[in-house]
C-alpha cells in the first residue's frame, strides 16, 4: 500500500511537471527532482527507490533514446539515494540539502552559465519551497498511518 501511494504521488506530480507545463511566475519548478529526493526519505529498501526513479525517467521522456537531461537527472537522483543515508543530519534538512545540490548539479551539467543568473536562484527557490511541502505532506501521511 505504501509504494503504491507513493508510485501515485510520483505519476502525478511528474505528469503535472511533463505534460501540463507547472510553472509560478514563468518558472518551472523540477517537481520529479523534488517528488522522487522526498519519497526516498519514506520507503524501506533500495529497490523501491530505484523503481520510483525508473518510474520517473519513464514518465519524462518515454523514448528508446536516452537524452543528456534524462541521463543527468537519472544520475543525480541515483546519486542522492545512495548518499542519503550517509549525510549527517536529520532527514529534513539532509533532503533539503538533496535538493538544493541536484538544482545545482543540474545546472552544472545542462547549463553552467545559467548558474549566476536570476532564473537558477528563482528555481533553486521554488525547488525547496515545493520540496518542503512535499515532505511535508508525505510526513503527515506518515504521522496518519497511511505511509
Amino acid at each position: 500500500m505504501k509504494l503504491f501511494l507513493l508510485i501515485i504521488l510520483v505519476s502525478l506530480l511528474i505528469f503535472i511537471q511533463t505534460f501540463f507545463g507547472f510553472s509560478v511566475f514563468g518558472v518551472k519548478p523540477n517537481l520529479a527532482l523534488i517528488v522522487v529526493v522526498a519519497t526516498f526519505f519514506f520507503i524501506v529498501g533500495i529497490w523501491e527507490g530505484f523503481l520510483l526513479a525508473a518510474l520517473a525517467v519513464l514518465i519524462l521522456k518515454f523514448s528508446p533514446v536516452v537524452g543528456t537531461e534524462i541521463l543527468i537527472f537519472s544520475l543525480i537522483v541515483v546519486g542522492a539515494l545512495i548518499i542519503k543515508n550517509y549525510l549527517p543530519w536529520r532527514n529534513f534538512l539532509n533532503f533539503l540539502f538533496l535538493i538544493v545540490a541536484g538544482t545545482l548539479l543540474f545546472y552544472l551539467f545542462l547549463s553552467p552559465k545559467l548558474i549566476v543568473s536570476f532564473l537558477f536562484t528563482k528555481e533553486l527557490f521554488l525547488n525547496v519551497f515545493f520540496g518542503i511541502l512535499t515532505f511535508a505532506f508525505l510526513s503527515f501521511l506518515r504521522q496518519n498511518k497511511l505511509l
